[in-house]
Formats: C-alpha cells, structure tokens, sequence
C-alpha cells in the first residue's frame, strides 16, 4: 500500500512538473516548417541581345534563351477560330486592348506565366486592300503598302511598346506566308525586300533593344538555276542562301543591326545545307518550326526524333541560336496544330518531353508555342491552363517549365 501511494504521488509530482515547464521546443525537436513557395523576381527587362558563336547573350555575356508565345493581331486569330470574336472591323482600340491584355497575363507570374518574348505576325488583314475576299495567306496580289506603313504606325508598333513595359522581347514576321515555290529574283522576293527595306530603315525598329526580325514564314520549296523547284539538297541552299543573303545584306546597309532570324526549307524544317553554307554576317540566328508529324515521321519515338533533330537542325543549332517560332502539341481532341504528339516522358514515348530535352541539351534554343490558345483556355483574358490543363497536352507542361526556366533566367540589370 506504500508502495502504490509513494508511486502515486511521484507520478502526481511528475505531471505537475510537465505542465509547468516552459514548452517551446528544445532544439532536439524543432518544428518542421512548410517551405514557403519560391518567388521569381518577373517580369525582367530586355536589355539589347547579340550573338557570339552559337548563343544568344546579354551586355554581361549571360546566355539567353527565350521563352513565349506567338500572336497575330487580327480577328481571326483573335477568338475567331474559337468561335468568340473579340474585336472585327478593323478597329485598331479593340486589336491593341485584346493583345496587350494577353501580353500582361502571359508575363504575369502572379497568375502563373513567365513568358518574355512575342512572335510578332504584321498580318494580311491590316496589309491588303479591303474589300477583297477569298485571298490566301501566301497570296501577295493585293498587297498596298500605305495600308501597310499605316498598320506598323498604328497597330506594330504599340504592341512593340508594351512588350518592353512587360519585360518582352519581340521577333517580328512580314505578312503572311511564303508561297509554295520562291525563287531568286521572283514576285515574292521583291515582296520581302520592300517589307524588310521599309523595317530596317523605320527610326522606332531600327536597332531597338527588344526587337528581332523574323525574314520569312515557312519556305518550302526554291527553284534551281535549271527551273526545277525543290528542297533539301545542297544545290537548294545555296539558292535559299542567294534568296536571303541580299535581303541580309540590305538590312545591314540601312544601318539595322537588329537580330535576324533566318528560315529553312520544307516548312521552316530543313536547315543542313546551312551549315555548309551559312549566311554571312553578324547577329544571324536560324528561325525553325517543330511539330510531331514533321519529317513524315512520328516524333513521339524518342530515337526518330533525335535522329530527325540530328540530320535537320543540329548542323546549325552546332554554330548559331535557334529560335524555334512555331511548336505545339496534344491528343487528337484537342485543336492543336500538332494533333497525336503527347508530352510523354524524357526517353520514353511522347514528343513534349523529348522536345525540351533535346533543346535543353542544345543550350541555345529559344522557343516559343504557337498561339495563346496553347496556353490559356480559348485565348481568353480570363481563362485558366489550356486543353483542360492535361499533363499530356502543351499548355500543362508549358506552363511549368516557363517557371523553371523563369527561376534560372539571368539578364544585365
């Protein structure tokens, strides 16, 4: 009975002593704290690139690749092919309301996007006659060039603005695309001379800090010295060289040293022959297009892609910058460009994935999806992560990997 009672009251004085101890933790048991979700100082600014080797760098020679979107200021491209118009008419206040409104959300982290540059399209719709309808892109007939000089002062150049106050750089593409066949000396070749003269020489284009041309959208064949059109061979770039070489050259002698990009063949998907014969000069780069179906392959197989990589684009990827202007992906239900291709995994099946390692592993590819319907839900301002935010589709994965990219980003202050 003792025994139970002297037990008693030592556990009575124990439990005393606990509840009247100090009960911050001792540093044998601390508290496990949640980590606090890691901020990225966004938007940046855009300090003026150049190119050395096969990089794009900054004044402080960081190395730089671009990450964005691509956005053609017209009805069409703006909610139309979506069945939501956001603007029509020509009515140059809603163009510039709508675009400028996507800019400030795809460069605004507080919303989860990290984009920092803008490919840019001048399109037909500002540049054509009104009035005319039934005109296909690749069509320059009606090409007017005061409606043009009148859509890079009211429509261009205000998107260019506000891209730099949102930390974008801008890659501007002429108007439309190219036709079929081009050949040296042709209509279409005079075309982009007169577009590219008009540019270079334009005192709010001409050397801006943020501002890279992009010389033509998807060639696909040239014609040869003998008549015959056709593409990828040797003899077809050295005529793709004397196709754009002379617009280089006049650029470069009006005094432009802005950035140019130049494209390949068979839709912007052929570069070797560039790599024996590349343009001369300073601030070249070469402007490419990457889907899964390209090649007539599958490039959801890891090795047909890197194979198709290999042969086409890392003879030049080994001694200039990249910018990839066009890419996307997802399953058939969604209203991708590049319908069957799935992110998959890194070595495994699935193009998305495959594409940012083989880019990554590059070091000097910048890139940019196709439209803002890729990353936000119909292109709307306020939409949320497109194609129902499924990991196996663009949006997702973009999504997240533009943050990474964010987080590792270094430019001049």
């Amino acid at each position: 009975m003792k025994l139970y009672k002297l037990l008693s009251i030592q556990l009575v004085c124990l439990f005393l002593f606990s509840c009247s101890k100090d009960e911050t933790p001792t540093s044998k048991d601390p508290i496990k704290e949640v980590p606090a979700e890691e901020t990225v100082t966004w938007p940046l600014g855009t300090p003026k690139l150049k190119v050395e080797g096969k990089y794009l760098k900054d004044p402080c020679g960081n190395i730089v690749k671009l990450h964005g979107v691509a956005m053609t200021p017209s009805p069409w491209f703006n909610g139309g092919a979506v069945g939501e118009w956001r603007w029509n008419n020509y009515d140059v206040a809603g163009c510039l309301s709508y675009n400028k409104a996507i800019m400030d959300k795809l460069s605004d982290a507080k919303q989860g996007w990290y984009l920092n540059y803008v490919r840019l399209h001048i399109d037909p719709y500002w540049t054509n006659n009104q009035g005319v309808s039934g005109i296909q892109e690749n069509d320059i007939s009606q090409f007017n060039i005061d409606r043009f000089k009148d859509a890079i002062d009211k429509v261009i150049l205000p998107l260019i603005a506000h891209a730099k106050t949102r930390g974008m750089y801008i890659i501007l593409r002429p108007p439309g695309v190219c036709p079929e066949q081009i050949g040296v000396g042709d209509a279409y070749h005079d075309f982009l001379k007169v577009i590219w003269d008009y540019i270079s020489k334009h005192p709010s284009l001409k050397n801006v800090d943020h501002v890279m041309f992009e010389l033509a959208n998807e060639p696909i064949r040239i014609k040869l010295p003998d008549g015959t059109y056709g593409a990828n061979t040797q003899a077809h770039f050295d005529q793709l060289k004397l196709f754009f070489q002379p617009i280089v050259d006049m650029i470069r002698a009006n005094g432009a040293n802005n950035i140019l990009w130049i494209p390949g063949s068979g839709w912007q998907s052929q570069y070797k022959g560039y790599a024996v014969n590349p343009i001369s000069g300073t601030n070249i780069g070469y402007a490419v297009h990457i889907y899964p179906g390209y090649w007539g392959k599958d490039n959801n197989d890891p090795a047909v892609f890197r194979a198709n990589w290999n042969e086409n684009i890392k003879p030049v990827a080994d001694i200039a910058p990249i910018a990839i202007t066009e890419i996307d992906w997802g399953p058939d239900k969604y209203p991708v460009w590049g319908k069957g291709g799935v992110t998959g995994t890194s070595g495994g099946w699935g193009f998305g994935a495959n594409f940012k390692a083989i880019t990554d592993e590059s070091g000097n590819v910048s890139w940019n999806v196709l439209s803002p319907e890729n990353l936000i839900d119909r292109g709307s301002l306020t939409g949320g992560v497109a194609y129902d935010n499924d990991p196996q589709a663009c949006a997702n994965p973009v999504n997240k990997w533009f943050k990474d990219y964010a987080k590792t980003m270094k430019l001049c202050n």
